[in-house]
């Protein structure tokens, strides 16, 4: 192994995970390529699972690929994973969830990808676990960030190269042809950093803008129809949890300010000054995503007359007196319209 620079750095931000951790770290010590370290960066966990990690590192072969940044303040998740982007050191980078695992050759077949394309970016499929365990509403979610939704391909067809047409890219991304969460892919690193691409500080769908700028700067897309990377369905997860008005004003802050930063992304881009349905299907595959969020939130209130008010309460802290429009706009947008066919894959 190369101690100045390993091959691929694995950035696992940890937060309260001790039931979930160990497991994440024993599938990396099974993988078959060694050149690899682990930067696990802690975000101010409260129950064991840093500990848990210090113990690994003392006790465990992987000792030395093993650093460990511990933040004095929580920022969540986009900071987290920036910190831990800024101390890799490998040539390739992959993202790992604290509570999730890879398959044994994982990174072998990652690394070998990427040499043989030349990619900037490597990306592949994802094992759900347990999800009959999820709720409709989160298996339909999980459908939807899936690379064998959008595509139809058999998941053991060859690699092949995403095209370098921005409008079928953009088309594909928005009829979720081309998966946004940034786990189960490989980076270039020095394709990261000439780029400027890093998590945008947001509460919710900070992986997807991060994949949208791959989108938008990658030459060489790989696409790898296989499943490398093990999804561990939590109950207690930020997507999972209760749905209550903190959540509603989350969502709503993301449609907001993510909106506006897929806007900024695309304004640095010559493309899309003269292609304005490319963002169109951007930004309207991204309310629609948003959009189901808050649709469920009206189902659980009941009462259309409930969630106005929760939903005007919210609104008036972002647009003051033209609150009661959005709020009419937002309603309407989420109310049921008859025979409609809604735009996310649905499991009848």
């Amino acid at each position: 192994m190369n101690l100045e620079r390993p091959k691929v750095s694995i950035v696992i931000p940890l937060y309260n995970a001790e039931d979930y951790i160990l497991m994440t770290l024993l599938s990396l010590r099974n993988q078959t390529m060694k050149d690899f370290e682990i930067v696990i960066v802690d975000d101010c966990s409260t129950d064991d699972s840093l500990k848990i990690v210090r113990e690994f590192k003392e006790t465990n072969d992987l000792c030395d690929k093993i650093n460990i940044i511990a933040l004095e303040k929580n920022g969540g998740i986009s900071n987290t994973r920036n910190v831990g982007l800024r101390f890799s050191k490998g040539e390739y980078v992959t993202f790992l969830d604290n509570d999730d695992m890879l398959v044994p050759q994982a990174l072998e077949i990652f690394v070998d990808t990427a040499e043989e394309w030349q990619a900037e970016v490597v990306h592949t499929h994802s094992h759900y676990q347990n999800p009959k365990d999820m709720p409709q509403s989160n298996r339909m979610t999980f459908r939807m960030a899936s690379f064998e939704h959008g595509n139809k391909v058999n998941l053991q067809a060859p690699a092949y190269l995403l095209t370098n047409d921005m409008s079928e890219r953009m088309y594909n991304f928005s009829i979720y042809g081309i998966d946004w969460n940034v786990w189960g892919k490989l980076f270039r690193r020095d394709f990261l950093m000439l780029n400027g691409i890093q998590f945008p500080k947001i509460k919710l769908t900070e992986d997807l803008l991060f994949v949208f700028q791959t989108l938008l700067y990658a030459k060489k897309y790989v696409m790898i129809p296989e499943a490398l990377y093990v999804y561990r369905y939590r109950n207690d997860s930020t997507l999972h949890g209760e749905r209550d008005k903190n959540f509603l004003r989350k969502v709503i802050d993301v449609q907001i300010n993510g909106t506006k930063i897929l806007n900024s992304f695309m304004d640095e881009i010559e493309h899309f000054k003269d292609h304005f349905k490319d963002r169109e299907h951007v930004i309207n595959f991204y309310m629609n995503l948003e959009l189901l969020g808050t649709k469920l939130m009206q189902k659980k209130y009941g009462e259309e007359e409930d969630y106005f008010e929760m939903l005007q309460e919210i609104y008036t802290q972002y647009f003051g007196k033209d609150a009661t429009f959005i709020t009419f706009i937002h309603t309407m947008a989420n109310r049921a319209q008859p025979n409609s066919t809604p735009p996310w894959p649905t499991d009848n």
